[in-house]
């Protein structure tokens, strides 16, 4: 915006300076001989119509195209000059009347002629111009049309008020506007006033930005406009640039925003998000029933390192081994947030497990996300408890056992197998049923049982169970059981026959 701000600066300079030049040329005029008639503007009113003007004054009302008759333009130039100008024009007004310029360079009379009204314009100096000021001049309105083209062709609403709050110089995106929002005749003057909050400016603050809402015709929305206001002598010079491309972002901004909050305020997760410089931005309702931190402590905004160092306090993260240690875990756990690689377990005093996973947020910002899994590790642990009594459990049977899963992975066995097959403790559940039948096969005879059961646990069709018994290498006789089970699994069982058993203990003693 500081770049349109200068632009409108010094287009208005610009304006300011061909006026005042062409004033300071025409002041030179002398009031007295043939040539005073032709800077005398003279007009002939009658019935609120301009019946009759001199050359000069019809030369100059008529450079304005935008209003269709003639009453209209010499209006909007005497409020161009003029305080009250309207009590130059008013039939109600009672005999003569002379008022001065803004500037005080240029004198109106106000005359009664037989029920009508005769108004002329002069100028009040009598300075002589020098030879060289026509060439000036026409330098001058030359400029001066250039300025006209460019504010006419301007895409935003400019306009010039008085002190009263009159409108005395508009823009043709302004009459455009004034069309288009009020449906109203822009073709007279004065022109509708577009923005009514702006006419009554107590003290008018110059370079103030409003954002200003004009109401749609019939049904469709409010046009939105930025309003700047720039001070002009004792006049002020509005602009108004549509922002309703700027309105609904916000809008959409705003909606998100608020989807967003609903969205955390019903995590569970506790969320804390830090701004670039490392302070909260944003925080949900979860974290403070995780952390028991106080609301009015995160308002605060708090820095990431006093943040923690709550927690801290609060025995809500591992209690470090020193302060040194602390402050350098607190760097570690920053730098591997802002690179979304930290994810840590946190074991409180109190039982609790909290899971902290940092995350990065666009711009340098940084999220940090609390899960509370102390049920989730209650159960492992369970689990964990409980896998270790079954183990315990099937190491105690005699018999040799081992389960497959339905894609053919060794999931089970038992302490009997181990022994029976030679298998290492580290390895009892690495391999699959084509390692476990080849080691069978090793330590076995050959028999056609193994691929039998390679064949009985890969089968999709309905599986009864089945016994065969083998032999081993060292001469014992194994008794093989094959069950099928639930979901697809097989389970296998291995027994010593108990004569061959017996005869290898005495041999044994």
């Amino acid at each position: 915006m500081n770049g349109l701000d200068d632009f409108l600066l010094y287009l208005l300079g610009a304006f300011l300076a061909v006026t005042l030049g062409m004033l300071v040329l025409r002041r030179g005029v002398p009031q007295r001989g043939p040539d005073l008639a032709e800077d005398t503007l003279i007009f002939l009113i009658r019935d609120n119509a301009v019946v009759d003007a001199n050359f000069q004054a019809q030369r100059l009302i008529g450079r304005n195209r935008k209003l269709r008759s003639d009453i209209d333009r010499l209006r909007l130039f005497l409020a161009q000059h003029f305080d009250d100008s309207e009590r130059l024009l008013d039939p109600e007004v009672e005999g003569d009347l002379q008022m001065q310029s803004q500037d005080g360079q240029v004198q109106a009379v106000r005359q009664d002629a037989g029920g009508a009204i005769r108004v002329k314009v002069q100028f009040i100096t009598e300075d002589t111009p020098g030879p060289g000021d026509i060439h000036t001049l026409r330098a001058i309105e030359a400029e001066l049309e250039t300025l006209r083209t460019n504010t006419s062709a301007a895409p935003f609403l400019l306009w010039r008020q008085n002190k009263a709050g009159e409108v005395v110089w508009v823009n043709q995106a302004y009459i455009e506007a004034a069309h288009r929002l009020m449906n109203v005749d822009t073709g007279t003057w004065p022109l509708p006033v577009i923005f009514p909050s702006l006419q009554k400016l107590a003290p008018p603050v110059a370079g103030e930005c409003r954002r200003i809402a004009r109401p749609g015709p019939r049904n469709e929305p409010d046009a939105w406009y930025d309003c700047h206001i720039n001070l002009v002598g004792e006049d002020i010079l509005c602009t108004a640039i549509p922002a309703d491309e700027a309105v609904s972002a916000e809008n959409r901004r705003r909606e998100f925003t608020q989807t967003l909050t609903k969205t955390f305020a019903e995590l569970a997760i506790g969320l804390a998000i830090f701004d670039r410089s490392r302070r909260l931005v944003l925080f949900n309702p979860a974290l403070l029933d995780l952390t028991n931190l106080a609301t009015d402590f995160l308002t605060s905004r708090p820095s990431l390192v006093g943040f923690l160092d709550q927690l801290r306090e609060n025995r809500v993260m591992p209690e470090p081994r020193d302060y040194r240690s602390w402050r350098a875990s607190i760097v570690e756990l920053e730098a591997a947030a802002a690179d979304g690689t930290y994810s840590e377990t946190w074991s409180l005093p109190d039982g609790q497990t909290y899971h902290v996973t940092g995350r990065p947020h666009p711009d340098g910002a940084v999220a940090l996300l609390f899960e509370d899994i102390s049920a989730e590790m209650s159960l492992t642990r369970h689990f964990r408890t409980e896998l270790e009594q079954f183990q315990t459990v099937i190491d105690a049977i005699e018999d040799a056992v081992v389960m497959f899963s339905p894609a053919g992975d060794a999931t089970i066995t038992n302490a009997a197998y181990r022994t029976l097959w030679d298998i290492g403790d580290d390895e009892f559940l690495v391999g699959d049923i084509t390692e476990a039948t080849r080691r069978w096969h090793e330590l076995a005879t050959p028999t056609p049982v193994w691929g039998d059961f390679r064949d009985f646990a890969k089968s999709d069709d309905e599986r009864e169970a089945w016994t065969e018994t083998v032999a081993l290498r060292d001469g014992r006789r194994l008794f093989c059981r094959f069950l099928p089970h639930k979901g697809g699994a097989t389970m296998a069982i291995f027994r010593i026959e108990a004569a061959e058993a017996e005869a290898a203990l005495r041999e044994a003693v």
